[in-house]
């Protein structure tokens, strides 16, 4: 995903901030995000540039966030602290965590079609990847991992749960201007286009992504049920563009999914029998 460089007021001012907002909680957790999203760690002046503050309200905040243990100081730079992070996950693990059945149809489907696939769901407003189980395919699609989010009108998951959710979810995706978030030259980003793949969607029975997330990347997704009147998680296969476009393969991924899709149905019929 990519970094944040945004401030925290810019943040702030973006979600309609509260009144009672606490700028320096604001800036501190800003630091947090900007610390989390580099891949090395970082110096005081480079985090301090990147959420715009002065180095010495920086240094203040970092030794803050160092005493509460969020992060770690190695002379000149600083990281996450690893047993915090790892603390505040197990807390929430139960949470994300997918059911039995909803784990046993992932699998099924990686070892029926050889290519990763993942479970998502709604978690704090957005669409949520909450297990991943790699292929078997040497080429595979990289940075898929649980947690990742956002982006949800140019995810097959994301569309999967919307088409089978409640119109009402349709506001997490409406902007100001009417105008969806552009991630690809492939991605729609116009609602009444938008509006209309979701029906698309749901008159086929599964969601596509034609690189409409990241090029050279597809994907297919399908909701799963659970017995649930809406979809609980959605089931995704991401598959590179070359696979994607050979209709063999295709139809043995949409096949597993569309399987996949039958047992939910089948254990949906005996739970309410």
């Amino acid at each position: 995903m990519a970094s944040t460089t945004k401030t925290a007021d810019k943040k702030a001012t973006d979600t309609e901030a509260p009144k009672d907002l606490v700028q320096s909680v604001a800036r501190a957790l800003n630091i947090v995000d900007v610390i989390a999203a580099s891949k090395e760690p970082m110096r005081a002046q480079s985090i301090a540039s990147a959420v715009n503050l002065h180095i010495a309200t920086t240094a203040h905040l970092l030794a803050t966030l160092v005493h509460a243990g969020y992060l770690e100081r190695n002379e000149r730079t600083y990281k996450l602290a690893a047993g915090k992070i790892l603390d505040l996950s197990s807390r929430v693990e139960e949470d994300w965590r997918p059911s039995p059945l909803a784990l046993s149809l992932l699998k099924m489907v990686v070892e029926a079609t050889g290519e990763s696939a993942y479970l998502s769901a709604w978690q704090g407003g957005t669409v949520t990847v909450v297990a991943v189980e790699e292929g078997s395919h040497a080429v595979r699609v990289a940075d898929l991992r649980v947690g990742v989010s956002g982006d949800i009108h140019a995810r097959a998951s994301g569309k999967a749960l919307l088409a089978f959710g409640p119109e009402s979810q349709l506001e997490r995706v409406r902007s100001a201007d009417g105008e969806l978030a552009r991630r690809t030259e492939h991605t729609i980003t116009t609602l009444p286009e938008f509006l209309a793949d979701l029906e698309l969607t749901r008159s086929r029975g599964y969601a596509l992504d034609h690189q409409e997330y990241v090029l050279g990347v597809c994907g297919m997704a399908v909701p799963i049920f659970e017995g649930s009147q809406r979809p609980r998680t959605a089931l995704s296969i991401t598959v590179p563009l070359h696979r994607f476009t050979n209709e063999e393969h295709f139809q043995r991924c949409l096949d597993a999914l569309m399987e996949a899709r039958r047992l939910d149905d089948e254990e949906g019929d005996s739970t309410q029998a």
